[in-house]
């Protein structure tokens, strides 16, 4: 992702500001060199694009008309923000672009891939329509989008287009999602902010801790584990069922109810934070016992963080 062969010779130089500069200058020459040798790809990025486009307007049209200009306006100009962005790191990152299996380049975005980027460009949606506390609509809307998450990797694998590519877009898209909604809940007030936090906390060790291990140690492989998994299921079931809950409940019931939720969310971020840091802090012992002149091992990333595998 970061240009192995690069970021060896940044290590060695030890991230001075000349090297990183050097590094800079050398990992966008290669980008630019690469992205005329994909113009199959580039061409399929741009059709998805287009469509999600079209995606995302006649949501917006839908938004618009149920709720009024203050919702389907922002959706459409962010979610466009965002699939823009999201194309240009596809384009950018082109030496993902390959089978997960075979090593082999792939030359169309698998359709997984889409699948990711639209549950990516729902997230503006979810948090505009959690403002406005139009709880119905929101869950029907977290549903589908939860849904997408578990279509992705089941067709990735019945088609056979599992990609690298897919598998480090899909957990980020998954960190954003429910970093979002659970920023956005607490900003409702529906939400303590102590579990909101503990969840980006959760996240914020697990994106950094795999990109420190990634630049400062070596190269890793993003692969949950099932502890990781059943957390991940375990945290969606209780959002939806809080969702649920507050399209339904009665005062009363919600006050007898929701504290409940909120505990529980954040007793299962607690325990996935306790997980990531004890498994990071083993993980970085392992490998700073590894001989420098020793390849590295095969690895996998267990909670983001990367375990070496003897």
């Amino acid at each position: 992702m970061f240009a192995e062969d690069l970021l060896q010779e940044l290590r060695r130089e030890g991230y001075t500001p000349a090297a990183i500069l050097a590094y800079v200058r050398h990992i966008t020459a290669r980008v630019v060199h690469r992205l005329p040798h994909h113009a199959e790809l580039m061409r399929s990025v741009a059709a998805s694009a287009l469509i999600l486009f079209a995606l995302q307007f006649a949501g917006a049209l839908l938004l618009s008309w149920a709720f009024g200009r203050r919702i389907g306006v922002p959706y459409l100009v962010s979610s466009s923000l965002i699939l823009l962005v999201s194309s240009f790191w596809i384009l950018i990152h082109v030496g993902l672009a390959e089978s997960a299996r075979e090593g082999h380049p792939i030359r169309r975005i698998p359709a997984p891939v889409v699948l990711t980027l639209l549950r990516l460009v729902s997230i503006p949606a979810l948090v505009l329509l959690i403002q406005d506390r139009a709880w119905g609509v929101v869950v029907w809307l977290f549903a589908v989008s939860a849904a997408t998450d578990v279509a992705d990797g089941v067709l990735a694998r019945a088609m056979s287009q599992e990609s690298r590519l897919g598998t480090v877009l899909d957990p980020l898209v998954d960190i954003a999602f429910n970093s979002s909604v659970f920023v956005a809940l607490a900003l409702v007030g529906e939400l303590p902010w102590w579990v909101a936090g503990l969840m980006l906390a959760r996240y914020g060790l697990l994106v950094f801790g795999t990109f420190f291990l990634y630049v400062f140690q070596g190269p890793v492989r993003i692969q949950p584990t099932a502890f990781g998994k059943l957390t991940g299921v375990l945290t969606t079931v209780l959002v939806g069922l809080l969702l649920l809950g507050l399209a339904v409940w009665s005062e009363p019931r919600r006050h007898r109810l929701k504290e409940v939720f909120d505990v529980g969310l954040g007793l299962l971020a607690f325990a996935t934070i306790i997980q990531v840091i004890f498994i990071g802090l083993a993980n970085k012992k392992t490998l700073e016992r590894l001989p420098a002149a020793e390849p590295p091992l095969p690895g996998k990333v267990v909670g983001d963080v990367r375990w070496p595998r003897r």
